[in-house]
């Protein structure tokens, strides 16, 4: 809008293409099995809840500790916090068996680390409820990481829907942490044609059906878990 407003109204000198980056064959067949396996039609997309907006929002409640009050969370410091939603969503953490709870406590874990909470009492808490072994805490931190950046990518381009994939889509997080970050852009240069984004060989539904998912989003959630303070 700047460059239109103080624009000279004189013809100006075409913009340079900017060439595309050249992406690694490891990337784009690791790109490729994550999209083989997401939902093939709307069925697909509405076999497991959240079906409706409402649910989304119940959701959103259970994974933002809503039973605190916010200005609680909000004073809470980052081991106690982190504690307190392993302690509510221990059944679901162990073995990662809820994807999007999973991803969210170690997020939650990793912005501990950024707040000066020892990565040994972060990676013994994330053992403890999850199950993992010490040498796949690390790379764990790093899948969430990317598939943020993933999920924010597909967001923007094409799939509108794209935070509730970890609802929808089997066990990811081993592939997405060997996804270089600069190779991620691979999901935004798809090609949309119908209803479907196409990657070579590889066609992806995209739903019809159009619920707003966003405050799904891993980084929302942990705004919000913090009571908004982050």
């Amino acid at each position: 809008m700047d460059n239109i407003i103080f624009s000279s109204g004189r013809p100006q000198p075409p913009m340079p293409r900017q060439p595309k980056p050249s992406r690694s064959p490891e990337s784009i067949s690791l790109i490729k099995t994550f999209l083989r396996a997401l939902p093939k039609g709307e069925e697909d997309w509405d076999d497991k809840a959240p079906r409706t907006q409402e649910q989304i929002e119940q959701l959103r409640l259970d994974l933002t500790l809503s039973k605190l009050v916010r200005e609680g969370r909000a004073k809470m410091k980052p081991k106690a916090l982190l504690q307190s939603f392993a302690e509510e969503h221990a059944a679901l953490l162990r073995d990662l068996e809820s994807q999007i709870h999973s991803f969210v406590f170690i997020a939650l874990g990793d912005v501990a680390i950024k707040s000066d909470l020892p990565v040994r009492e972060v990676d013994e808490m994330t053992m403890a409820y999850t199950g993992a072994q010490r040498s796949a805490v690390r790379t764990l931190r790093l899948g969430v990481r990317r598939w943020i950046k993933a999920s924010d990518t597909l967001r923007q381009s094409w799939l509108p829907r794209a935070d509730e994939l970890p609802l929808r889509r089997k066990s990811f997080i081993h592939i997405m942490k060997k996804i270089p970050d600069e190779d991620i852009g691979i999901l935004r240069e798809m090609t949309v044609e119908g209803d479907q984004a196409v990657l070579a060989d590889v066609k992806v539904y995209i739903p019809k059906k159009q619920l707003s998912s966003s405050s799904l989003r891993i980084p929302n959630i942990i705004h919000e878990l913090h009571g908004g303070k982050l």
